[in-house]
Parts: C-alpha cells; sequence; structure tokens
C-alpha cells in the first residue's frame, strides 16, 4: 500500500517535470530555428555569430557574444549580451490561439536590451570606416561633421577626439494595457563617456498593437532626456575652435548663433529664454530635459488645430538644462513653417500658398526704442561720427551697451543716449514675390509717367496763357 501511493507521489511530481523539460527544450529549438532563419535572411546585408543561447519558460531570451560584421566592412561590432524579456511561453502561446487571443498580435510587453556593444576605431579602422559609409551613402557622410549644428561626428573625428573605441548600452521596451487603453515606450542608448540618450513616451486611447487602430491616440507624456559628457564636450568645443581659428568661447557662440539661424530658416523664431537655453547649454553642455505633459492628453487632430499662441501651455512643455528649469518657454512660427500647418474645414481641395522667404537687414530705429531690440545686432552712430557695431547687450535710461568683436576676444562699449545721433538694427524683413515686386514697380513707373505727363500740360498751359 505504501509502495502504491509512493508510486502515486512519483507520477505526481516527475509527470510536470518531464512536461516542462520537454517544454523548455521545445521552446529552446523553437527560438533558435528562429534565430537561426533571421540570420540567413540577414546574410546578404551582415554575417552574424552568436556563441551562446540560453532561453527559459519565463520567457527570457539571452544570445552571448554576438558579432555583427556589415557586407563591405572590414571592421564590425561585438555586443556581449542582447537580451529579450517578454511574457511566460504559456501566456504567449495563449495568445496565439484563435479562439482565446489574437492570432499574430505582438505580446502585451516586450523588452530587447544590448549590453557593451563595442566598435573598434584605432588605427586606421576610422578612416576605413568613413570612407565604406561614403561610398554606400554620399548624402549621409556629408553631414557627418561635428562641427556642423545637427551634425555628427565621423569616425575620424572621434579618433581626432581621442576616442579609439565606442563602447555603450541600448534598451528598448513597451508595454499594453488593454484594459485601460494605455501604451508605454522606453528607448535608451549610450556611448560610455560620450553621451547619453534617453526617451519615454504615454499613449492614451490605445485599443491594441495594431496600426490599424489607432487614429484616436492621444499623447499624455513625452519625457527626452540628452545628455552629453561636459569633458567631451569641452574637447569638441576646442576641436571646432581649433579648426575655424576662434576661441572655444567665440565658437560657442558662433555655434548657438547658426542654430538659431537653421531654426529661423524653418520658421521657429525662439525668444529670449530659450536663446539664453540654447546659448548656456552649448557652451557647459551637461544634461537636457525636454518634457510635453499636455493638461489633457491631446491627440493629432487637437494639434493640429492649435494657434501659434497655444502651443506651449496646450502642449504642457517644460525645459531645464542641468537641472535648471527655463521659465521663458516663448518662441513663435511662422506660417512658412512645415510644422503644425493647418487645413481649412470647408475646402476639400489642398490650397498650396506661396512661401513666404525673409531676409535680414539693417533697419533705421529711433534711439529711444532701442530696448524692443536686445540681442539684435546694431549699429549706432554717435554724434562724433564713431560707428559701433555689435550686439545690444543692455539698456537703460542714462547707458546702451554694445558687445564688440576684437581680435582675440570681446569687450563692451557703454554709450550715454545723448551722444547718439543714429542707430540701425538688424532686422528680418519679408521678401515680397516677384510677381508683387515687378507690379509695384509698374505701378510706382505708371504714376510717375502720370504725374510727368500732367507736369508737362501745365506748363503747355502756362505757355498759352
Amino acid at each position: 500500500m505504501l509502495r502504491r501511493r509512493g508510486n502515486i507521489w512519483v507520477w505526481i511530481i516527475g509527470i510536470p517535470v518531464i512536461l516542462g523539460g520537454l517544454a523548455h527544450w521545445g521552446f529552446h529549438y523553437f527560438v533558435k530555428s528562429r534565430v537561426d532563419a533571421f540570420i540567413l535572411e540577414a546574410a546578404p546585408r551582415a554575417a552574424i555569430q552568436y556563441e551562446t543561447l540560453d532561453t527559459s519558460l519565463a520567457g527570457n531570451i539571452a544570445l552571448g557574444n554576438v558579432s555583427i560584421l556589415p557586407t563591405g566592412f572590414d571592421e564590425g561590432v561585438t555586443v556581449r549580451t542582447i537580451q529579450l524579456h517578454g511574457p511566460d511561453v504559456f501566456s504567449y502561446l495563449l495568445r496565439r490561439l484563435p479562439v482565446v487571443g489574437e492570432e499574430g498580435a505582438p505580446p502585451e510587453f516586450l523588452e530587447l536590451v544590448m549590453r557593451d556593444m563595442v566598435l573598434d576605431i584605432s588605427g586606421g579602422r576610422a578612416a576605413s570606416l568613413d570612407e565604406k559609409l561614403a561610398k554606400a551613402n554620399a548624402e549621409a557622410a556629408r553631414n557627418r561633421d561635428v562641427c556642423k549644428p545637427g551634425g555628427s561626428a565621423s569616425f575620424s573625428q572621434l579618433q581626432e577626439l581621442g576616442v579609439e573605441q565606442l563602447r555603450g548600452d541600448s534598451r528598448m521596451s513597451y508595454r499594453h494595457i488593454a484594459h485601460t487603453q494605455k501604451l508605454y515606450v522606453d528607448v535608451e542608448g549610450e556611448f560610455r563617456g560620450l553621451q547619453k540618450l534617453s526617451l519615454s513616451m504615454e499613449l492614451n486611447n490605445v485599443p491594441a498593437l495594431d496600426m490599424r487602430k489607432i487614429m484616436g491616440v492621444a499623447l499624455a507624456n513625452l519625457k527626452i532626456n540628452y545628455y552629453v559628457e561636459p569633458e567631451f564636450g569641452r574637447r569638441i568645443t576646442e576641436y571646432c575652435a581649433g579648426k575655424r581659428g576662434l576661441s572655444p568661447e567665440q565658437y560657442s557662440e558662433l555655434l548657438a548663433e547658426e542654430m538659431i539661424r537653421e531654426m529661423s530658416r524653418n520658421g521657429i523664431i525662439l525668444g529670449y529664454g530659450l536663446t539664453w537655453a540654447l546659448k548656456n547649454y552649448v557652451k557647459h553642455w551637461g544634461d537636457l530635459m525636454i518634457e510635453l505633459s499636455p493638461p489633457r492628453p491631446l491627440g493629432m487632430p487637437s494639434l493640429m488645430r492649435l494657434s501659434r499662441a497655444e502651443l506651449s501651455e496646450k502642449l504642457g512643455l517644460q525645459l531645464a538644462i542641468n537641472g535648471q528649469l527655463v521659465t521663458d518657454l516663448y518662441f513663435s512660427i511662422h506660417e512658412a513653417a512645415p510644422l503644425l500647418r493647418k487645413q481649412g474645414d470647408n475646402t476639400k481641395q489642398k490650397v498650396t500658398k506661396p512661401r513666404i522667404r525673409y531676409r535680414w537687414e539693417y533697419r533705421n530705429v529711433s534711439p529711444g526704442r532701442l530696448h524692443s531690440y536686445m540681442d539684435h545686432l546694431v549699429r549706432i552712430r554717435t554724434v562724433s561720427g564713431v560707428v559701433h557695431e555689435g550686439k545690444l547687450v543692455g539698456t537703460s535710461d542714462n547707458r546702451i551697451s554694445v558687445q564688440k568683436k576684437i581680435s582675440g576676444g570681446k569687450f563692451i562699449a557703454h554709450l550715454v543716449p545723448e551722444n547718439i545721433r543714429s542707430a540701425q538694427v538688424r532686422v528680418k524683413v519679408k521678401v515680397e514675390p516677384e510677381e508683387s515686386a515687378a507690379k509695384e514697380t509698374a505701378a510706382k513707373q505708371a504714376d510717375a509717367e502720370e504725374a510727368q505727363s500732367a507736369a508737362e500740360q501745365g506748363e503747355g498751359a502756362g505757355g498759352n496763357q
């Protein structure tokens, strides 16, 4: 009797263990076959190899010592571990059943982690990589210049900046909560000792992970953190300053001004607070945080209907530099900007508006109105005939301050308002289309001819008298 009871316990415990072992073996074989199939499909573009593959029924998959060598390149990337975390195997299979779940639907959460990615750019490898990238994509290669606004460093430039190896980590994950219709997305990437980027986003009204069902999606929160190691930023500033024959301080200011001009060409005009924030960041580097936290979740249709004056408030915009909040977030968007263009509700046919162009030129202003043009370039002529040209940095009842550049640095000239004869300010003015200009010229010419004709008639009448 006791022996029979012992056999029952053996069966009760043994059968689940055996089934679990079979399930684990089956899952491992399934994952390996899918990984190998992916590597085979990628073979025309890159040679991928791995040494170890670990799986668990909890939904964890790990590849160890992965090497990725793009086709045509002599050097590739090595990754110590690539980990994929998802739902446990049984929950995943349950969702795939046509009767219970949605066949072919992605899992409710997934996380991909890549640790210790290494790319060696020492010796002649940097120049070789740049050459191969230029052949693969010439247009992208032209933008690989760390000294250009918005440009990225080439491998040769990184080597000149003292970087011999690029080491980094990355993480991407999402989680969908069906009963609350929320989707959370997180992305992180880091090059150790150089820079780091993280993005987190919360979306509402996401009924399913299906592109056909996300028309009503609303943004609840978006947070971006961009970090440049201050020491690395300082090296970039000194490197680019040397290339242009400037001091690091001069290059920092020049870089900020070029970035502001680039945004201005795209129709985005920064106010004083955001201008200061940009200049402060490219001077000191460190952490830049941008967050959109609308008071109410904002969908794309609502976003398109916002006026330019409502953008900052309705988006819940916040900006911080190295932990210090920027309180003045004013900016404006010109109608020519390719951002948030409105379409008439009553017009079904798209109407193309003529592009509005602007140019910078000096305009005469009253010395008493100079306070309205802080941080603008000015030309101020004194009573004695001396012209002071530079940036307006301060105004008061008894002093006008102009920052001027001289060889090797800058100085500030303080002028007395009573001694100012005239003042000009560099402002942006709209360029009239050629057609309008031609019509205006023709109209003026016609008026001139009419006036001349009237004058001639008057002279003739006087002569006849």
